[in-house]
């Protein structure tokens, strides 16, 4: 039988080290190695046909969803659990849109990635039956587009010849669809759907 291996994608020593001594009890024949993230990551995921990799979604100027999405063009047979300190409800179907299969928040316990990598290494998709993605209307993701940009709310009721009360109505409503908090989480969503130029991107 041939040799499994697996790659743990993390920026963080202490938590690469952690899921490599979780994996390694828990697949003892399993050969796990371990990637700091850096700007090689996609050559180093691609340069083998991995039995799975667990992907950070926050590396060091680099966006994991944009990861996964290039992923499916070099080595889509290569499942990419993606690991990440924000939630399913966050992130998740978004993960799961782009290519991974299955999302994981860090808040999980050390049992439920298990369970996870068992899952995907029996060839499943966690999270494939969630509902849908939110649907913005195209006035939604105008303002969110614009705030990507930058600009205020005076700035965005100007350019889009409506007054500022409604603009603050529309960006109410991205942050409820979108399960977001703040501003900066919208414009994470932003980057992930590809709304934001290159350089914007660069600092979600």
């Amino acid at each position: 039988m041939r040799e499994q291996h697996a790659l743990v994608v993390d920026d963080h020593p202490i938590i690469r080290d952690g899921i490599k001594q979780l994996l390694v009890r828990a697949f003892p024949a399993l050969h796990i190695r371990d990637s700091s993230g850096t700007d090689r990551v996609l050559e180093e995921i691609c340069s083998y046909p991995w039995a799975f990799v667990t992907l950070d979604i926050n590396l060091p100027g680099q966006n994991g969803l944009h990861i996964v999405r290039e992923l499916q063009g070099c080595c889509p047979n290569v499942p990419i659990i993606v690991f990440s300190l924000f939630s399913e409800d966050q992130y998740g179907l978004r993960a799961l849109r782009a290519g991974a299969a299955a999302y994981l928040s860090k808040e999980r316990s050390p049992l439920e990635l298990v369970e996870v990598v068992r899952s995907v290494l029996r060839g499943e998709k966690k999270g494939q039956r969630q509902p849908a993605a939110p649907v913005l209307s195209s006035r939604e993701t105008e303002v969110l587009t614009l705030l990507g940009r930058g600009m205020n709310r005076q700035q965005i009721a100007h350019e889009l010849g409506i007054n500022e009360k409604t603009v603050s109505t529309y960006r109410a409503r991205l942050l409820h669809k979108l399960n977001a908090r703040t501003t900066v989480n919208l414009l994470r969503f932003a980057a992930d759907e590809g709304l934001l130029g290159a350089d914007q991107t660069r600092t979600c």
